[in-house]
């Protein structure tokens, strides 16, 4: 798997290729909104914080059996699920054909592909293998390649640049930060475009490392979180992460600063891993690098094997004996004309 995670940048740029080669329809929407669950829905996190300051399009990102109410034809939805069989990212496309919602769908294989084959709709085809959470270029990169091609943004450079940054970073001691977190609950900080960024770090934990894990944001911790470390028995096997940016706001750094102040002799330890890059992209996808390693380094100090996540294998069973969602989804979609 480290090999894997190691190749992160060339995913990055094969993502890229596979998107530039789809042909799309000239879809007009006014919102776009992302549907999946775990690893194949942090995308939609990532691009709703990438293009806040960005878009005057509201983007949503939907982790539900259901798309929300106001979702209609002016609706650009991207379904996204690596397998192709997610349930919950299913039943969406379905509210979306119903909805005669714009769709594109990002998948490997599965009913996803086949579906949108049937109605004859726009697949961006990804390589198969991969756990859908290592397979995040595949599944992010896409959306911003499609909103290019749409002429909503122009992050073409940026891109670029997010992937030499990539091929750059150097993971020197990484090791020593995962031996401070061994045996302790991981929480990531981050703030603005470094939302989701510590989301998908703390997911990368659960998964990964098979430990529990915790994620906020400032500036918003500091009105309710940075309270729970007053009490120092309850936190001594809390680890921090704050995630950190040369040109943070100064707002940002000076409640960073006073919080650390306030915490760091309440936990075990307290640690910064600081982006790279001039774009805001970038500067995610470093952050977003630095993570994947460490939840890695942390699994092999656990003795896990980071691939393997039995207990998701186990739930996605039993829900399958039990409602067998999919098919019903399935004669459902047989009512819908093509």
């Amino acid at each position: 798997m480290i090999e894997t995670v190691k190749n992160f940048p060339e995913m990055c740029e094969d993502a890229v290729d596979i998107t530039e080669k789809v042909t799309l329809p000239h879809y007009k929407f006014n919102k776009i909104i992302v549907c999946g669950m775990g690893g194949s829905a942090i995308g939609g996190d990532l691009l709703k914080d990438l293009l806040r300051d960005e878009l005057l399009i509201r983007i949503e990102v939907s982790r539900q059996y259901h798309l929300p109410r106001h979702a209609d034809e002016n609706s650009l939805v991207f379904c996204v699920t690596y397998s192709g069989n997610t349930e919950e990212t299913l039943s969406q496309f379905v509210d979306a054909i119903e909805k005669k919602c714009k769709i594109i769908g990002i998948t490997s294989d599965g009913k996803l592909k086949e579906w949108c084959e049937r109605f004859n709709l726009p697949c961006i085809l990804i390589p198969r293998g991969y756990q859908p959470r290592v397979a995040l270029p595949y599944l992010f990169f896409p959306m911003m390649v499609c909103l290019n091609k749409f002429g909503l943004i122009n992050l073409k450079k940026d891109i670029d640049e997010g992937i030499q940054v990539l091929k750059k970073i150097k993971t020197e001691g990484i090791k020593e930060i995962a031996l401070y977190l061994k045996d302790s609950i991981p929480v990531i900080y981050g703030f603005n475009e470094f939302t989701a960024v510590a989301k998908r770090m703390k997911t990368q934990f659960n998964e990964n490392s098979k430990v529990p894990a915790y994620c906020d944001a400032f500036p918003e911790l500091n009105h309710n979180e940075i309270v729970g470390f007053q009490d120092e028995k309850l936190n001594k096997n809390s680890s921090i992460i704050f995630l950190r940016d040369k040109e943070e706001p100064e707002e940002i750094r000076t409640r960073i600063e006073v919080s650390k102040k306030l915490i760091m002799n309440r936990v075990r330890k307290t640690n910064e891993l600081w982006a790279t890059g001039k774009s805001k992209l970038s500067k995610m996808m470093s952050l977003i690098f630095l993570g994947d390693v460490l939840s890695y380094e942390l699994a092999v100090l656990n003795g896990v094997d980071p691939a393997q996540t039995e207990y998701i294998s186990i739930l996605k069973k039993e829900l399958k004996e039990r409602l067998n969602l999919v098919k019903k989804l399935e004669n459902k979609l047989t009512t819908f004309s093509v």
